[in-house]
This record gives structure tokens, sequence and C-alpha cells, in this order.
């Protein structure tokens, strides 16, 4: 859970003794919806940046196809719910 923009605002302040307070408020509550968003839909850009290349998706599509694995045994399939399973979305 993202740590409340005052978390946030001590940290830095601990951190950063002689910045300005309005700096510290900005830098608190801009980590703090970082945070949040990371938390909400950060597992969209893990699964983007997990999935297989297009034309390697295609292509085991292609295989599926022709060996008759259209369902969850083939390669397709497999590649594309480990990525899923590996960056489940919150509360899944």
């Amino acid at each position: 859970m993202a740590d409340s923009v005052e978390q946030n605002k001590v940290a830095f302040k601990e951190q950063y003794p002689d910045a300005p307070d309005d700096a510290i408020q900005a830098w608190a509550t801009i980590k703090y919806h970082e945070d949040v968003k990371k938390e909400t839909v950060g597992y969209k850009d893990d699964r983007r940046k997990s999935y297989p290349q297009l034309a390697e998706q295609l292509d085991k599509l292609w295989h599926d196809i022709n060996d008759g694995k259209l369902d969850n045994t083939g390669a397709f399939y497999t590649a594309l719910k480990k990525v899923k399973d590996d960056n489940p979305k919150p509360g899944e």
C-alpha cells in the first residue's frame, strides 16, 4: 500500500532537511500519486513488457492451430497465461 502524503513528507524532510516546505509537499504528493498508480494499473505495464513480440505470438498461434492445440495446452495459450499469472490484476 502506498505511503500517505504525510508519510512521504516526513521521509523527504529527513532526506532533504534544507528543502523548502512547498517543494517537499509537491514531491510527497507526486510520489503518493505515482505509487497509487503503480498499485492499481502497474500490472498493465508489466504485462505489456513481458508478452512475447507479436510475431512470436502469431507463430505460436499458427503452430497451435496446425497441431490442433487451440485449448489451454498450446504454446500460445501457455505463454500468454504465464505473463498474466506473473503480473496479476490487483485483487486477483
